[in-house]
C-alpha cells in the first residue's frame, strides 16, 4: 500500500517489499495465495472421510479415528492452534457433507470431474488402484476391457466415476467402502473388485480373504486435500498448512511412522498358522516316530536343531531388512529424511572441527512426468537421480521423499558448478530427460551448541524455497532469508487487533494562489504496544506482501471522514488526500466501500486518492474502468510520487487525473541540480497544459518555495510548511493567517 512515511525527510512508496521467509513444502508449487486472517478459518477445522478406508483412515473397535491422513489432518490443525474434529462416515455421505457445507476439509483423489465441484490442494501421496479376484489365475488384468464382468467399486469413488465416464462393458456393483467391494467378491455377488491398491492389500490382509490382485498397479492418482468450491479463503490456508508441515519436517515424521502399513503387507492369522503348522506337524510325526524307533529320534532331533539354527538366521536377516527399511527409501535406496539427519550427526560429532556444506535439491517436474509420461517414468527419474547424486563426491546422500534429496559434503559447493554436474540428460530406457530441479545451498555451516543436522536441513528447505519463489536454479542459504521475529509478531498482531494501535497524521498542504491550506495527506502510523512506534516503512511493505492493506484504507478513508464530518472541515470545501495501493484498486468490495463513503454528506471532491506510477501501469484497462468509477462518484485522483516511476503525463491523459505530485526526489535537491529543475518546471508546464494541477512534494526551504511560485505551481507540502500533526494541532495550525506564517519563515 502506498502510505508513506513522512518522519524526517525520506518517504517510502507502495512499491516496497518485504518478503517473509517460510519453508515450502518440497513437492508442493508455490501458488500465489495469501492465507486469510486466521479468525475466517473455522475452529474446529471439521474434517470428513471414510470409516473404513485403511492405512488412510478408518475407525478402530473403539470408534476411534486412526490412519495416514488422520494425523496429517490433527498436524494441519494444532499447528495453527486449532482443533480437528473427524467425521468419518459411507464415502459418498463423506462427499455430500463437503457439499452440504456439513465438513470443511476431506482427502480423496484428484480428477477431472472432482475439480469441477472441489478446490485441491498440493498433493499429499500417490496412490494407483488395483484388479481383485478370487483366483491367482484369472486372465482378467486390464481396466480397459471389463467386457461382460460385475464389478465392485466403491460407491462414489474415482474408480466408478471413471468407469462410469469410460465405459468398459461391465456392470458395475457399487459397495459402500473397499471392505465391501472385495467382500463382495468373495461371496460371488462380483467377478472382480477394481479398488484403491494400498487400502485393498491393508483390508485382505487383516480380514484373510481368500482374494488375489491379478493386475498390475494402474491409474496412479494424486491425493489431497479438498474444499468445497468456493471456499477459497479455506482452501489458501489450507494450502499454505500443508506447505509448513513439509517444511517442518512434520509430513515426513508422519509418513515415516506410517510407511510400514502404507507400503509393507503385514503376515496374515492363516500365515501364522500355516508357520505353525509346518513346525508342528514335524514334532509330532518326530514324537510318532520316536515312540517306536528311539535311535530315529536322536537323528530327528539333530535335523531339527539345524532346522531351528537356520530359522534363527532367516529371523536375524529379516531383523536386518526391516531396520534397513525403516531407515532408508525404497524407491532410492538411499537413507531417509530421519536417518540421514542421525547420521550427519554422528559425523559432526566425530569430527567436530568440521564445518559441513549441506545442499537439499528439489525435483520440481514430477507432477509433468505423470501427467505427460506415467507413475512408473517419474518413480524412475527419481532412481536415476539418486545414481547421480551417488555418483558425486560427498560424504552423505538422502531422500527425504516426493523428490527432496540432500547431500553433505566438507568442500564449499558452488551453485553453477553444481548445476552443471547435475545437468546431464538421465536415459529412462525408452527417453532420455533432463531433471528440472532447484537447489539450496548452505556452505560451512557455522553450528552453535544448540544446533545439528536438524537446523542444516531446514536451511537447506528454507534455501530451495526463496529458489523456487525467485524462479531461480540455486541459492545459497544467508541469515538474511530467515524471517525476522518482531516482523512476524506484527503480522501476528495486526491479524489478531487490526488497526487498533494505529492512529492518523496529518501534512497539509498550502495552495499558492490563495495562500491557504486547502486540504492535508493523511499519513498513517502505529504505536506498537511491545515494539513502540513502527515505521510505515517498516510494516506497509510487509502488509502489502501479506494481502492486508486493503483493510488498511478501509480504516483510513473512514477515519479521515469522519474527521472531516467532526470538525465541520467537509462543509468548507477542505479536503483529504488518501494514498491507496495498486492491489487495493483490484479489490471489489473496497471500490464499493469508497463509492458509497462519497455519498451525501460527504461532498464531492473531498477524498482524494493518490496512486504511485506503478499503479497504472499494472492492467491498465482494468485500472482505467476502476478510477473512471471513482471519479464519476466524485473521487478525485492524483499520480503520486510523478517521475520515479515509468509513467509520462502523455500516459496520464488516458486515466481520469485530477493532480499530478511531483516526487520530493525532484523538488528537493532541484536548485542545485539542473535536470531536476528542467523536470520539475517542464512538468508544471505541461501539466497545467493538460488542465491537471500540480503539488510538489518535499518543500524544505525558502528559496525552493519561492522557485515553485515563480513556476506557477498550485500546490506544495514539506516540512518548511509543516511537520504532520495530529487532529488538534491540524486545527490550531488552520488557524494560523498563513501569509504571517509565510513571512516569518521568509523571515527567518
Amino acid at each position: 500500500m502506498g502510505f508513506r512515511h513522512c518522519d524526517g525527510m525520506r518517504k517510502v512508496s507502495g512499491s516496497c517489499l518485504l518478503v517473509v521467509g517460510l519453508a515450502v513444502p518440497s513437492s508442493l508449487p508455490l501458488v500465489a495465495q495469501i492465507p486469510p486472517p486466521p479468525e475466517q478459518i473455522p475452529d474446529p477445522v471439521v474434517f470428513a472421510g471414510s470409516n473404513d478406508y485403511p492405512p488412510f483412515q478408518w475407525l478402530d473397535d473403539n470408534n476411534k479415528p486412526m490412519g495416514f491422513v488422520i494425523d496429517l489432518q490433527d498436524a494441519i490443525a494444532h499447528q495453527q492452534g486449532r482443533e480437528a474434529e473427524h467425521r468419518l462416515m459411507a464415502w459418498d455421505q463423506a462427499l455430500e457433507a463437503i457439499e452440504r457445507g456439513e465438513a470443511d476439509v476431506v482427502a480423496l483423489f484428484i480428477s477431472e470431474e472432482r475439480d469441477e465441484r472441489f478446490d485441491f490442494t498440493s498433493p499429499i501421496y500417490h496412490v494407483a488402484h488395483g484388479i481383485y479376484a478370487p483366483s491367482p489365475e484369472s486372465t482378467q488384468k486390464d481396466p480397459n476391457d471389463l467386457s461382460g464382468m460385475r464389478v465392485a467399486v466403491v460407491e462414489g469413488g474415482y474408480a466408478q466415476n471413471h468407469l462410469i465416464e469410460n465405459p468398459a462393458g461391465s456392470e458395475l456393483i457399487p459397495q459402500v467402502d473397499i471392505r465391501s467391494a472385495l467382500l463382495a467378491v468373495v461371496e460371488g455377488r462380483a467377478d472382480i473388485a477394481l479398488v484403491a491398491a494400498h487400502t485393498a492389500r491393508y483390508v485382505i490382509a487383516e480380514a484373510e480373504f481368500d482374494i488375489y490382485q491379478i493386475s498390475r498397479p494402474f491409474w496412479p492418482k494424486a491425493y489431497a486435500f479438498a474444499v468445497r468450491q468456493g471456499r477459497d479463503d479455506l482452501h489458501a490456508w489450507l494450502e499454505e498448512q500443508v506447505g509448513l508441515l513439509q517444511a517442518s519436517g512434520t509430513y515426513f515424521d508422519i509418513h515415516a511412522d506410517w510407511l510400514p502399513k502404507m507400503e509393507w503387507q503385514p503376515p496374515t492369522w492363516r500365515d501364522h498358522l500355516r508357520t505353525l503348522a509346518w513346525i508342528a506337524l514335524p514334532l509330532l510325526l518326530l514324537g510318532i516316530a520316536g515312540y517306536f524307533w528311539t535311535w530315529s529320534l536322536r537323528r530327528q532331533v539333530a535335523r531339527k536343531t539345524r532346522q531351528l539354527s537356520r530359522e534363527l538366521e532367516s529371523r536375524r536377516a529379516l531383523q536386518g531388512e526391516l531396520e534397513y527399511r525403516i531407515e532408508h527409501d525404497m524407491l532410492t535406496e538411499l537413507p531417509n529424511r530421519s536417518a540421514f539427519i542421525s547420521k550427519l550427526n554422528k559425523l559432526i560429532e566425530a569430527d567436530p572441527d568440521w564445518s559441513p556444506t549441506v545442499a537439499l535439491i528439489q525435483l520440481v517436474n514430477l507432477e509433468q512426468l505423470i501427467t505427460a509420461f506415467s507413475y512408473e517414468v517419474a518413480l524412475e527419474l527419481q532412481r536415476a537421480f539418486a545414481r547421480l547424486l551417488e555418483s558425486q563426491d560427498a560424504r552423505l546422500v538422502g531422500h527425504f521423499g516426493s523428490g527432496l534429496f540432500a547431500i553433505a559434503t566438507r568442500k564449499v559447493l558452488e551453485g553453477n558448478e553444481l548445476v552443471g554436474r547435475l545437468s546431464e540428460p538421465l536415459n529412462l530406457g525408452l527417453v532420455d530427460l533432463d531433471p528440472v530441479y532447484v537447489v539450496g545451498i548452505v556452505n560451512e555451516a557455522s553450528l552453535g551448541e544448540k544446533d545439528g543436522a536438524e537446523d542444516l536441513v531446514r536451511r537447506g528447505i528454507l534455501a530451495v524455497a526463496k529458489a523456487r519463489e525467485s524462479h531461480r536454479r540455486w541459492v545459497i542459504y544467508s541469515a538474511d532469508l530467515e524471517p525476522d521475529i518482531d516482523d512476524l509478531l506484527l503480522l501476528q498482531d495486526f491479524n489478531r487487533h487490526g488497526t487498533r494501535d494505529m492512529f492518523l497524521e496529518y501534512q497539509p498542504q498550502l495552495d499558492l494562489e490563495t495562500r491557504r491550506v486547502r486540504g492535508v495527506e493523511a499519513l498513517i502510523r502505529w504505536r506498537h504496544p511491545a515494539l513502540g512506534r513502527v515505521s510505515p516503512g517498516r510494516f506497509i511493505p510487509m502488509l502489502e506482501q501479506a494481502g492486508l492493506t486493503h483493510r488498511i484504507a478501509r480504516w483510513v478513508i473512514e477515519e479521515a471522514s469522519d474527521m472531516l464530518s467532526r470538525t465541520g472541515l467537509a462543509a468548507s470545501g477542505f479536503h483529504i488526500s488518501v494514498n491507496m495501493a495498486p492491489q487495493d484498486l483490484m479489490e471489489p468490495e473496497l471500490v464499493d466501500f469508497i463509492t458509497r463513503g462519497l455519498a451525501p454528506p460527504m461532498l464531492a471532491r473531498s477524498l482524494w486518492l493518490e496512486i504511485t506510477e506503478t499503479g497504472f501501469i499494472q492492467d491498465p484497462s482494468r485500472t482505467r474502468d476502476v478510477l473512471s468509477n471513482l471519479h464519476d462518484a466524485g473521487a478525485c485522483i492524483s499520480v503520486d510520487d510523478f517521475g520515479t516511476g515509468y509513467s509520462s503525463l502523455s500516459y496520464m491523459s488516458e486515466f481520469p487525473v485530477d493532480e499530478v505530485k511531483i516526487d520530493m526526489s525532484f523538488v528537493g535537491d532541484m536548485l542545485i541540480n539542473d535536470r531536476h529543475f528542467l523536470i520539475v518546471r517542464s512538468t508544471i508546464a505541461l501539466a497545467h497544459e493538460m488542465g491537471l494541477t500540480v503539488t510538489a512534494e518535499g518543500v524544505e526551504d525558502r528559496e525552493t518555495l519561492q522557485a515553485l511560485i515563480a513556476m506557477k505551481c498550485n500546490t506544495v507540502q514539506g516540512f518548511f510548511l509543516s511537520r504532520p500533526l495530529d487532529e488538534k494541532n491540524l486545527l490550531a495550525f488552520l488557524d494560523l493567517d498563513m501569509e504571517d506564517v509565510l513571512s516569518g519563515m521568509q523571515a527567518t
